[in-house]
């Protein structure tokens, strides 16, 4: 983990550095700006934290009222500290796991954690799709493929909840036939209703993340609609998607440089506002550290009680 760590980090400072040297102008006005704007600044960071509380809310409906929204919420952001400095999308590992260890089951937990990252691309599509026709652009080309994607695993979970595999496949692979039942079971009891409240919960999250762009755009002075803004930030997280490089360097700059050259930003801004875009939501999944910790903790404490109590009898 210290090694990636170090890694994303390095590669962020030298993102960083080049976008000075390509706009040193644009970036001393966006510091500029944050520095004499401290109100915007935190409204903007109190709507970004709005995103992930939609986020836990949008979860909380696949797995009903059981968990508190409170502690989905912190488990996103434990999770959202893990997935920048660990591999591997390791975060969300860790939330199946800690919610497991909430009264949930383990199939139930993993099929949650599943559902919501499928409910939240959907609301990620949904967005991007409107906002590109409000902005007056087409752009259907572009994600037509992730939108087969979706479709395709959509049809795999409609498939996997109605699988019946041969009793003598159970014979030979008796625990992936018990994991398999585990899973179905729990996507049965995941209703159509229960999806789309949580794409109604998944989808406005995309909007306020949007905010991060749109300040750092105040400060670069770049000429955006808010539809542009929320379309060239949500086209970056989907091509930040693509595991291609720790922590999305490149594929999210590349994602969102493109974009804004669309919408007609100069290429020097358009790289300043996609390294800062990503610097600021890089420093704030490592100020999340502290939920990664506190939540591991609990983990590790209800695992012990059970050894005590079996101590103590």
């Amino acid at each position: 983990m210290r090694v990636r760590l170090a890694l994303v980090s390095v590669g962020m400072s030298v993102l960083f550095v080049l976008a000075l040297a390509l706009a040193p102008v644009d970036l001393r006005e966006a510091a500029s700006y944050a520095t004499g704007h401290p109100l915007e600044v935190a409204l903007v960071l109190l709507a970004y934290t709005g995103a992930f509380v939609l986020r836990a809310a949008s979860w909380r409906t696949l797995i009903g009222a059981r968990v508190p929204i409170a502690k989905l919420f912190a488990l996103l952001m434990g999770a959202l500290f893990l997935n920048h400095a660990a591999p591997a999308k390791a975060g969300d590992l860790a939330r199946m796991y800690a919610l497991s260890r909430w009264g949930v089951s383990t199939a139930e937990a993993v099929m949650s954690v599943v559902l919501s990252r499928f409910a939240d691309l959907a609301g990620l599509l949904a967005v991007l799709v409107a906002s590109l026709a409000l902005a007056g652009s087409g752009g259907w080309g572009d994600i037509s493929f992730p939108i087969l994607i979706l479709a395709g695993v959509a049809a795999a979970l409609f498939v996997l909840a109605r699988l019946r595999l041969p009793a003598s496949f159970g014979d030979r692979f008796g625990a992936v036939r018990r994991c398999a039942g585990r899973a179905r079971a729990a996507l049965r009891e995941t209703t159509w209703a229960n999806l789309l409240r949580s794409f109604a919960f998944a989808a406005p999250a995309w909007v306020l993340e949007a905010s991060i762009l749109l300040i750092v755009g105040w400060g670069l002075g770049l000429e955006l609609s808010s539809a542009e803004v929320v379309a060239a930030t949500c086209f970056a997280v989907l091509v930040a998607a693509v595991p291609l490089a720790p922590g999305s360097l490149g594929t999210y700059e590349a994602g969102m440089v493109a974009a804004l050259l669309v919408f007609g930003v100069p290429a020097e801004s358009a790289f300043a506002a996609a390294v800062a875009t990503h610097a600021i939501k890089f420093l704030y999944a490592l100020a999340a550290a502290p939920f990664a910790f506190v939540e591991g903790l609990a983990v590790v404490r209800k695992e012990r009680k059970p050894d005590e109590a079996g101590v103590e009898v």
